[in-house]
């Protein structure tokens, strides 16, 4: 009898493990979710001995959202990155993580465009805050906050083959919007700028 149950528990288990490969294998290369934004141009890069992404992000900023900007409302837009490594027979396995942050504020006084990137992962000049920049008009800030570029993520040694998936997340954080206005949103669709991006690691050299 106990050698029947064994026999019957080492079936169901090759049955399982089957149909999960066959979920796996049958999974889609890439699929996004949107919420106002799009995510276009995702690629990663080797950068010496790192691994760099880089993507645009694209949305209209509604007409509400500008008018907030001028009266003094800033807005924070936060990018966040996971590499994983596909595993059919368990869970993926998390590499490596990463966040950056784009905060775009109104100068009523030089009636100028304030963007001051802040970033979590391998830079050249180190970690954190970095200079803030100004530009004459909302569209040329925009730009940076809708742009990523060589973001470096990642050690390159961490990646030994191609069996990678990355996903990238951009939002709207409303939680860093004054809290009045945070109520105040509670139903309106129209401030919900979000996308989520994920597919497979293809690992490209540097242009030089």
């Amino acid at each position: 009898m106990m050698v029947f149950m064994m026999r019957f528990l080492k079936k169901q288990l090759l049955k399982f493990s089957l149909g999960l490969m066959a979920v796996w294998l049958c999974m889609p290369l890439l699929w996004a979710q949107t919420g106002g934004a799009e995510i276009l141009n995702f690629k990663a890069t080797r950068m010496n001995s790192d691994v760099a992404i880089s993507a645009d992000i694209k949305f209209d900023l509604p007409s509400s959202i500008e008018e907030a900007m001028y009266k003094g409302v800033s807005l924070t837009f936060v990018s966040e990155l996971e590499v994983v490594k596909a595993r059919w027979y368990w869970t993926d396995k998390t590499i490596a993580t990463a966040s950056r942050q784009t905060r775009i504020s109104y100068q009523a006084l030089t009636r100028r465009w304030r963007v001051l990137p802040w970033a979590e992962g391998l830079s050249p000049s180190g970690l954190g805050v970095q200079l803030p920049q100004t530009y004459e008009t909302l569209a040329e800030a925009l730009t940076v906050a809708q742009r990523i570029y060589n973001w470096r993520v990642m050690s390159a040694v961490d990646v030994d083959d191609t069996n990678y998936w990355m996903q990238l997340s951009y939002r709207l954080d409303i939680s860093q919007l004054p809290k009045p206005l945070q109520i105040g949103l509670l139903g309106k669709g129209d401030w919900s700028i979000n996308a989520t991006l994920r597919q497979r690691m293809q690992l490209t050299g540097a242009a030089p």
